[in-house]
């Protein structure tokens, strides 16, 4: 069969520097493990481990039964490798943050979590989460060698590894999403899009020919920003500007009085004034794909990366054009998504083992994502590893969503059909090739200012999402999120950031 072939060839083509010396073409893994006792268990004998369950929390849609049913299946694999029963937990995206936090300070039972919608930062500081300095090494060293140095450098704070990156799309990217069957009907051209504000003669010819559609929608209320900056921490408290141009001085500064956010905000206060967008965007609980799919909407601000055209496709049955509006970029919050071990955790160093199979394992990988073969999945053409939906079976029927850019390494993971046979050397490439931010391997540690970064989320969760629909007006409404963003202690935020992103630049310039 030529498929583990096939999987060799894009384990070698997209995987970072050291994949391989770490990887031998086998479809598992093979390291050797450390015993609970301190000696060396063989990769033959680590089945000899006590027996232990490690449980799993991610994010997606699925039942509980066909939850259990997937983790059963991948059971087998860690029973008889490492003695290890997989037990999983999947929460839906609006409500997985929640969620989350609520299983990592709880104490209850609780191994492996995906960081999707969480601040590794603040669940370092706030000792959810364990250091995995102690246990790659011996545990999983594979998933080390297979990842760079820089990579590696951008999941670190204060010299404590916080997780396994997740090895999908890492730079940004932004586009204009618009239903092609709507496009195609009116003979839009919708290559003349660079700019958001290019689309507003769009909108007005779709809003008078489909009255019945919301021009651009919001994602379970939230709309990405169609800019370009480094938001040195994913709380977006001081930013960098411009953040490919090579310069002395890199100023943290305030994304919200910077002239690209105002501007932004202004079009989309003008795009809701005349009836744009959707009307309850800031607080919608629906998500993008419903609303296209369902005919309710035309557009959206979407991320770009190789195969977004048909993952929107297969997501909400809708064929899509996508405008660029902003070029890829890449910096360190792009490393952001990452497998942790929780600080409940019982034995570290069998979750660390169930995170190296994760990485490293194609044929857990390819059960992890879409499920058991003849009820989630079929082979359309198992010689080039391309899998469709079970018969009977569509994304909105099955029982387990698939989400490739969920799991630890969608790129050992068989292409789903609509996608490119090349997908993974392309997103690679993607990877490879985007520019980098020049603060790009710096993290900032928020231990010092959690209070204020509190106070300041907050703030910002009265106005933010409510400016980016264009449902406050900008002239009133900004001015006050600015200045209790500074009463909030946005500046004292800013000062520790600069002066850690000052130390950061004398040591590695």
């Amino acid at each position: 069969m030529k498929l583990k072939k096939i999987l060799s060839a894009i384990l070698a083509t997209v995987m970072l520097t050291g994949m391989m010396a770490a990887c031998s073409g086998d479809s598992g893994s093979s390291s050797a493990a450390p015993d609970e006792s301190g000696g060396t268990v063989s990769a033959e004998d680590a089945s000899a481990q006590e027996e232990y369950t490690v449980k799993i929390m991610y994010f997606g849609d699925a039942t509980t039964e066909d939850t259990n049913e997937v983790a059963e299946k991948l059971s087998e694999l860690t029973k008889a490798k490492y003695n290890t029963t997989i037990d999983m937990v999947r929460v839906g995206f609006g409500s997985y943050s929640d969620q989350a936090n609520l299983a990592l300070n709880s104490g209850e039972k609780l191994d492996v979590i995906s960081s999707f919608g969480l601040s590794a930062q603040t669940m370092m500081a706030q000792n959810q989460i364990i250091p995995l300095n102690d246990y790659l090494d011996e545990y999983a060293p594979e998933t080390k060698a297979a990842i760079s140095d820089l990579d590696w450098q951008c999941m670190t704070i204060n010299g404590n590894i916080t997780g396994v990156p997740a090895n999908i799309e890492k730079a940004s990217a932004f586009g204009l999403l618009m239903v092609k069957d709507v496009v195609d009907e009116l003979g839009i051209d919708w290559e003349s899009v660079k700019t958001l504000e290019d689309a507003e003669p769009i909108y007005e010819q779709v809003k008078a020919a489909h009255p019945e559609m919301y021009m651009l929608v919001a994602d379970f209320g939230d709309i990405r920003r169609p800019l370009c900056y480094d938001p040195l921490g994913n709380d977006n408290f001081g930013i960098l500007e411009d953040p490919l141009t090579e310069r002395e001085d890199l100023q943290v500064v305030n994304l919200y009085e910077t002239e690209a956010f105002v501007d932004w905000i202004n079009i989309m206060y003008d795009f809701n004034q005349k009836g744009y967008i959707q009307p309850d965007a800031a607080s919608s609980t629906e998500s993008a794909n419903s609303l296209l799919g369902a005919g309710k909407a035309f557009s959206n601000i979407t991320n770009i990366k190789p195969g977004i055209e048909a993952e929107w496709e297969r997501n909400c049955g809708k064929e899509v054009y996508i405008a660029p509006l902003v070029e890829p970029y890449s910096t360190t919050d792009n490393i952001s998504m990452r497998w942790c071990i929780a600080n409940s955790c019982e034995k570290p160093e069998r979750a660390m083992q169930v995170i190296n199979e994760m990485y490293m394992n194609p044929d857990f990988s390819n059960t992890f994502i879409y499920g058991i073969e003849g009820k989630h999945w079929e082979f359309v053409d198992e010689e080039q590893g391309i899998v469709g939906y079970a018969d009977g079976v569509e994304a909105g029927s099955t029982g387990y969503s698939n989400l490739a850019w969920g799991a630890a390494n969608e790129q050992i993971a068989y292409v789903f059909e609509g996608d490119d046979p090349n997908l993974w050397e392309e997103l690679g490439e993607f990877n490879e090739t985007a520019p980098p931010s020049i603060a790009k391997g710096f993290v900032w540690d928020n231990t010092n200012v959690l209070t204020e970064v509190t106070s300041c989320t907050n703030v910002l969760n009265k106005y933010v999402k409510a400016l980016q629909a264009g449902a406050l007006n900008p002239e009133t409404e900004l001015p006050k999120l600015n200045q209790e963003l500074r009463d909030a202690g946005l500046e004292t935020i800013m000062q520790d950031k600069q002066t850690q992103l000052d130390a950061w630049l004398a040591e590695n310039r």
